[in-house]
């Protein structure tokens, strides 16, 4: 932690009177300077301007138990750098639990003291930081992350039962719009609208339990209906993992208005195309229709379909829909960066 500043306990709980203890007792630790914020409940807690990770969350877990589990396996989503210390009742048991979930540490109302929270706040803050930084492991898992967050379409892996487990960029603005795919406070993947969300828990079991028969790339493909937006959100799901405990499921999620801002030059050098064949590349990934890429370019359809036949060549793919997503999940789509 650093010594040159404050750090903030952010009290995530219901009750009053906890509130004013607990800020009581952080008012006489001398070795440990804290804030206190008093947030009721984990749906109203905001995003720091500075999320350093020299915070700490204390999250009462006393009432409704499961359901502040849940809370919390979203936060440490939504707060990744925070180390969460979780406030129980008089059973300890639930407080392991927590541990076992992912919190840092315990307390217990009943047995609570000046010192001894000290020194769990403190204790949770330098192990969260260290099992963030310290590993090597963590600047190639923060990469990858940072690969996910370029990529121009939602990223969502879920588990069998649909609850989710991570999302990237593209995909957090989806969800926020709770518009056409929406999560709840169980962290639970719906579709908005009730027969699209049987639909989407059928697709979901048939691609986690595959039959016998024959399935095409259609099969494992939705569109869901936005009632704010003309066009669909387009999902294509694909099974991840191996063995009951380890399977979960991956989305791909697309929004068909939206333009792919993707460099021409980049899928030229990829490919070898010629510029010509790159911007007819690219207005195909926009989902433009050949009909109205040659009139807007003022070109016949003769010129654009041989044009087209000559991309096909070059990327090894025989149809629109290969050579679409050839480019989406291709390094054309990663946004430039000096460094990951």
């Amino acid at each position: 932690m650093d010594q040159k500043r404050k750090a903030t306990v952010r009290f995530i709980g219901r009750r009053e009177e906890d509130a004013q203890q607990l800020s009581w007792m952080l008012s006489n630790m001398a070795n440990a300077p804290f804030i206190f914020e008093h947030i009721r409940t984990a749906q109203d807690v905001a995003m720091p301007k500075d999320d350093t990770g020299d915070d700490v969350i204390v999250l009462d877990i006393s009432e409704n138990t499961e359901q502040q589990f849940e809370a919390m396996a979203d936060l440490a989503v939504k707060l990744p750098e925070t180390p969460i210390v979780v406030l129980t009742g008089d059973d300890e048991e639930i407080g392991r639990e927590a541990i076992r979930r992912g919190a840092q540490d315990f307390l217990v109302k009943g047995q609570l003291t000046t010192d001894g929270m000290s020194r769990s706040l403190l204790n949770a803050i330098q192990r969260h930081q260290g099992h963030r930084r310290d590993g090597d492991m963590a600047p190639l898992l923060d990469s990858a992350t940072a690969v996910l967050n370029r990529l121009p379409i939602g990223v969502i892996l879920v588990t069998a039962d649909s609850k989710i487990l991570f999302f990237n960029g593209k995909a957090r603005k989806y969800l926020e719009h709770s518009d056409g795919l929406v999560v709840g406070p169980d962290r639970i993947c719906r579709a908005t609208l009730p027969g699209e969300n049987r639909a989407f828990t059928k697709l979901l079991a048939e691609t986690l339990a595959p039959t016998d028969e024959a399935l095409t790339e259609g099969d494992f493909a939705i569109s869901l209906t936005r009632m704010e937006n003309d066009s669909p959100l387009n999902i294509m799901v694909a099974p991840i993992g191996t063995g009951v405990a380890g399977k979960g499921a991956v989305l791909f999620v697309s929004d068909p208005a939206e333009p792919v801002e993707l460099s021409v030059e980049t899928v030229c050098r990829l490919y070898g195309l010629t510029p010509a064949e790159g911007r007819l590349t690219l207005g195909l990934t926009n989902g433009f229709k050949l009909d109205d890429l040659a009139e807007q370019w003022s070109v016949s359809m003769h010129t654009v379909r041989s044009q087209l036949r000559q991309v096909f060549r070059k990327t090894d793919t025989s149809r629109q829909s290969e050579l679409v997503k050839l480019i989406l999940t291709g390094p054309a789509a990663l946004q430039a960066s000096p460094r990951l």
